[in-house]
């Protein structure tokens, strides 16, 4: 192989990395705005079950020591579950963005991989250039 066949190849190669260097920053920026929103949903989730727990409460001692008809035991029911649903859905998004870091924490590793792949080929043929060069001299 020639001098001039693996400076194009250095760069082929070198080219190839700083794609995958780009690639590695985009991940990790997404990493980043995935963590903003897994904090944002975790604040999200506790208003709504302190809203939960405040307005079950507030329920609970309006009723507390009365008799209730069936029609606000029902009102009263339907209230709560409706509190419950919110905190369950929003249990859900937070275990959804958890998945979806794990996974962008797995698609980062594998690019920082593939950076360092990059790199270590770069690196070789420039030692092989200069080795070639040193023979050549």
């Amino acid at each position: 192989m020639s001098l001039s066949e693996l400076e194009t190849l250095r760069r082929l190669r070198k080219h190839r990395a700083d794609r995958a260097e780009r690639a590695l920053g985009e991940a990790k920026r997404q990493q980043r705005a995935l963590q903003l929103q897994v904090e944002q949903a975790q604040q999200v989730l506790e208003h709504t079950r302190l809203q939960e727990t405040q307005q079950g409460a507030q329920l609970l001692s309006k009723h507390q020591g009365h008799v209730i008809s069936f029609q606000q035991l029902k009102s009263w029911n339907t209230r709560e579950r409706s509190l419950c649903a919110s905190t369950l859905r929003e249990e859900a998004q937070l275990r959804a963005l958890h998945g979806q870091q794990e996974q962008q924490v797995t698609y980062v590793d594998s690019a920082q991989k593939q950076v360092n792949q990059c790199l270590r080929e770069v690196e070789k043929l420039l030692e092989l250039s200069r080795l070639l060069v040193q023979e050549q001299t």
